[in-house]
C-alpha cells in the first residue's frame, strides 16, 4: 500500500475526530490505466463518518450533502484531501445506514472451477474491471471504437454470475462456450425463481 493512502486514511480520522467535512478530488480509471478526475476535477466536500477496510481496500463511508445520502468512497483514489473549518452534517442518516450494507456489496469470485474467461464490455466500464482485477492483472483489447476485451482468471461460480448480470447490458460475456452456456442457464433459473416469488 502507497504512503498517500496511509496519509488519506489519517486525514479521514482527524476530520472524524474533529467532527469536520473534508474537501479532495476523486479519481477513476480510463481504458488506458490511467486515473482520471471525476466531475471534471471539481472538489468533493463531504462528511466522514467511518472508514472501513474491504476487498483489500480502504474506504471512506460519508454523507454527501447535495444529494442527502450516505456514500462510500476508495481512499486511494481521493487525492488532495484537506479538512475544512465547517461542522459534519448527516449524523442522523449515519445512524441509520447499515454498515453491513456496504460489505455485502462486494463478491468473493471463490467457490467455484478456476478458468479464464473472456469478456467484452463498453470503455466506460473499464474502471470497474481495473478496481475488481488490478491494473497489472488484466489488459484490454479494441473491439471497436467504444468496445475491448479483457482475459482473466476467475473461480466460475453464481457469486461471479451474479456481479456480472449486476453491471448490465455494458459487459457481456463471451467465451469460453461452457461458461456462456453455463451464464444463461444461471439467467433463466434466476428468472424462474423470481417469477415464483412474486
Amino acid at each position: 500500500m502507497n504512503e498517500s493512502v496511509f496519509y488519506n486514511v489519517d486525514e479521514v480520522y482527524n476530520a472524524i475526530n474533529d467532527n469536520k467535512k473534508i474537501r479532495f478530488k476523486y479519481y477513476k480509471w480510463d481504458i488506458n490505466k490511467k486515473l482520471v478526475p471525476r466531475r471534471n476535477g471539481d472538489w468533493f466536500i463531504l462528511s466522514p463518518w467511518a472508514l472501513t477496510w474491504m476487498d483489500e481496500n480502504y474506504y471512506m463511508v460519508a454523507f454527501d450533502e447535495w444529494d442527502g445520502k450516505i456514500k462510500s468512497y476508495r481512499i486511494d483514489k481521493m487525492m488532495r484531501i484537506s479538512i475544512t473549518d465547517e461542522a459534519r452534517a448527516g449524523k442522523k442518516e449515519f445512524k441509520e445506514y447499515d454498515m453491513a450494507k456496504l460489505s455485502k456489496s462486494t463478491f468473493s469470485m471463490y467457490g467455484g472451477p478456476k478458468k479464464r474467461v473472456t469478456i467484452q464490455l463498453d470503455n466506460s466500464m473499464c474502471g470497474v474491471f481495473l478496481d475488481r482485477f488490478g491494473k497489472d492483472d488484466i489488459s484490454f483489447r479494441p473491439v471497436d471504437d467504444i468496445h475491448s476485451e479483457i482475459s482473466v482468471e476467475v473461480n466460475v461460480s453464481p457469486q461471479f454470475f451474479a456481479w456480472i448480470f449486476g453491471l448490465g447490458t455494458k459487459v457481456k460475456i463471451v467465451g469460453p462456450e461452457d461458461v456462456v452456456k453455463e451464464l444463461k442457464d444461471y439467467g433463466k433459473a434466476f428468472l424462474e425463481n423470481y417469477k415464483e416469488l412474486n
